[in-house]
């Protein structure tokens, strides 16, 4: 596990190392042409997550009556979580209304006994039903804990339902999945994650909800889509094949789909609703979520290139895993080169370097735009909107992120908190809206005002979406257990 001063170093070096890299281009009159190539690949990538991401039929069948029961196991891999959580969302698993399946809990690396003991009490009460093991100390992060429950499942068990600590599911969740596991040579049925909502986040909610909606659903057509790890309903047989869960990747759920697609199972996506879970409660918390899905996916991106897979799939997963990925950290940079060069440098003409980098901010906002609004109606229009100004809000981090798992910096598992906590004013990302400002500055100065201009309206477009991020996030009064509601329907 790496602390956060070497991660600190480890970051800076990379952005050095890519400045210098702009810088060089510079001096070999390639930066043009570079950015160029950018903004044609930046056009690229949002022309093909916007047609690709056309919702299709559901596949799964709901209606066909279970006339037998196989056998699963329900896994569910914890640490350092509020136990009253985890007691909650057991509670509920034991509602199930399904007479064959056995709960696992995998405790591993939680700190404190307060937090592990009372889960384990509970468990014991009903041993029948909840195997509950512990380790003070596992490798491999989610994965290992995971590979851990494998090894306890039962001999008996055909399926496997991976739950998050957070995540009730409804009584009829097992019969659902059971049902639409369907076709040939499935290996994975998942279904989409839902949170409980207040009506001050349903922008987050919405932007959350975009991947199952567009990516998730649309590989349905190649029967691709990846796992999600939470509600992730898996063939036990198919899991064994490929080794278990990949502990080599911080998104160990969509290496294990690259396995299976890799192997030519096929992999299925269900609109169905069979459980909910919390979203997280600051913003801290959704940028370091955010972090690591960037970092893992990417991760995934680079051993994608390696495998060997039908085309058609092998596209399908990459604009999945690029869903959280961005190529803003160019232009970024390209900005305080500019910026730096400007006005520590003589005067010299860059060309259309300005002119490529705000083209490339906005191939970017225009292309995220018509994605996240795609489908939008009377109903949806004011959340998708607000969805839209939350991944804005998030684009630091899903430009950065990947970059760091290019260069293979060591980067740990970093949970999200489920519980309630203050979100700090200096957690609004204000990296992209200051670089804006700076170049709307440069360009007045230099009586470039149709530049500037545009650099106002970017601007105002990344300072508006950070603000309403916080906005979404109020500072709460009281720092209390989250309870989720008991799901009926």
């Amino acid at each position: 596990m790496m602390s956060e001063r070497p991660k600190i170093f480890f970051y800076t070096g990379i952005i050095i190392i890519l400045g210098f890299s702009l810088y060089f281009l510079l001096i070999f009159d390639l930066l043009e042409s570079f950015f160029l190539i950018v903004s044609f690949l930046m056009l690229v990538l949002a022309i093909a997550q916007y047609f690709f991401g056309n919702p299709v039929a559901s596949q799964v069948n709901s209606n066909k009556n279970t006339e037998d029961f196989p056998f699963v196991s329900i896994h569910l891999a914890i640490c350092n979580e509020p136990p009253e959580m985890v007691i909650n969302t057991l509670r509920t698993a034991l509602k199930v209304d399904y007479p064959n399946y056995e709960i696992i809990v995998l405790d591993n690396n939680t700190s404190k006994k307060s937090l592990w003991e009372p889960v384990r009490d509970f468990c014991d009460h009903h041993s029948e039903v909840i195997k509950f093991l512990h380790f003070d100390h596992l490798s491999g992060y989610k994965a290992g804990a995971l590979n851990e429950c494998l090894h306890l499942t039962d001999e008996n068990a055909k399926y496997i339902l991976t739950l998050d600590a957070d995540y009730q599911l409804l009584p009829n969740s097992l019969n659902l999945a059971v049902n639409g596991f369907q076709g040939d040579n499935l290996a994975v049925l998942q279904f989409p994650q839902h949170y409980e909502n207040n009506r001050s986040q349903s922008g987050l909610l919405r932007e959350l909800e975009h991947f199952f909606r567009l990516y998730a659903n649309s590989g349905n057509k190649t029967l691709s889509t990846l796992p999600t790890g939470t509600l992730s309903f898996i063939k036990r047989d198919a899991l064994l094949e490929v080794g278990g869960w990949p502990e080599e990747t911080l998104t160990e759920d969509a290496r294990l789909g690259l396995e299976f697609l890799r192997k030519d199972y096929r992999l299925k996506y269900s609109s169905h609703r069979i459980g909910k879970g919390i979203m997280p409660y600051s913003i801290s918390d959704l940028r370091k979520q955010r972090n690591r899905w960037s970092y893992g996916n990417a991760q995934c991106v680079s051993a994608l290139f390696d495998m060997r897979m039908n085309w058609k799939c092998r596209i399908s997963a990459c604009l999945q895993l690029l869903s959280w990925i961005n190529l803003l950290a160019i232009p970024i940079l390209g900005s305080f080169l500019l910026i730096g060069l400007t006005l520590f440098d003589s005067p010299t003409d860059y060309g259309n370097t300005g002119s490529l980098i705000l083209l490339q901010f906005g191939i970017y906002v225009t292309g995220k735009f018509f994605l996240l609004l795609k489908g939008s109606n009377r109903k949806t229009v004011s959340s998708d909107i607000k969805a839209y100004f939350i991944h804005l809000g998030l684009s630091c981090e899903m430009a950065f992120a990947c970059w760091s798992a290019f260069f293979k910096v060591p980067q740990s598992f970093i949970r999200t908190s489920k519980t309630k906590s203050r979100t700090q004013y200096f957690s609004i990302p204000v990296l992209i809206p200051l670089i804006l400002g700076l170049l709307m500055s440069l360009f007045f100065y230099q009586e470039e005002y149709y530049k500037a201009m545009v650099s106002l309206g970017l601007f105002a477009l990344f300072l508006i979406s950070s603000l309403y991020m916080f906005f979404e996030f109020q500072p709460v009064t009281k720092s209390i257990q989250p309870k989720l509601k008991t799901l009926t329907s």
